[in-house]
């Protein structure tokens, strides 16, 4: 009985004909770090020395359309945290696909990630802390009282309330700015002057890596001695 002999690579010799395919190094740990309309997209470049660019095809939930953007690779950026600032962003959800390209035109697969960004609708949901008082039994020093906030994490954990930004005007006429935290009730009013006007506001991150905080609008409250 005869027996053909056929070379070990017949079967896929036409897969080889052109060579094995070469993709390019991707991009790792890939995020974006959202903020108040606009967000960073942070990732660490390949060490692939031939990637000299990456392209960014960014979309929004509100849209089907990508807007593609190319972004130069520099030799000493191979492997290291390279950070893209995303302008003029929708409060919306958006989704980044991340390709590297060599000067040849060679693509890598695609890395993707997804996050929501912050806008007005979220603003408008933030709340100013409340006024109770004025503590003016320390002669030598005043103090605007707020109401406790109930149900405070312990300290040291996420709380997207960040701290409250009190401004006043001080006996040399020149405006002064405290802040204190959520645990704190009691804002320093030294030297300030009588009678004035004390404005407040309630600075709010919606996450921790946020690069933006936001803001309530501005309370005020007239004082005098």
């Amino acid at each position: 009985m005869a027996h053909s002999c056929k070379p070990s690579d017949y079967y896929y010799a036409d897969y080889l004909k052109n060579g094995e395919i070469y993709y390019p190094g991707r991009v790792d740990s890939l995020s974006i770090i959202p903020g108040n309309q606009r967000a960073i997209l942070r990732f660490r470049a390949t060490t692939d020395p031939k990637v000299n660019s990456v392209k960014v095809y960014l979309r929004s939930s509100l849209s089907p359309a990508a807007e593609i953007k190319s972004y130069a690779i520099e030799a000493n950026e191979h492997g290291k945290i390279k950070l893209i600032v995303l302008e003029g962003l929708s409060e919306a959800t958006y989704t980044a696909n991340v390709h590297s390209f060599t000067s040849q035109g060679d693509s890598s697969r695609a890395v993707t990630t997804s996050q929501f960004i912050y806008g007005q609708s979220y603003i408008r949901t933030l709340v100013n802390r409340s006024f109770l008082k004025f503590d003016k039994t320390n002669a030598n020093e005043h103090f605007l009282v707020l109401a406790r906030e109930s149900n405070l994490p312990r300290q040291g954990t996420f709380y997207p309330m960040q701290f409250t930004e009190v401004t006043y005007l001080n006996n040399a006429g020149d405006s002064t700015t405290v802040r204190i935290t959520p645990y704190e009730d009691f804002a320093s009013l030294k030297n300030i002057a009588s009678p004035s006007t004390i404005k407040y506001r309630t600075l709010y991150k919606p996450v921790l890596a946020s690069i933006d905080y936001f803001y309530t609008a501005f309370t005020e409250q007239n004082y005098t001695k």
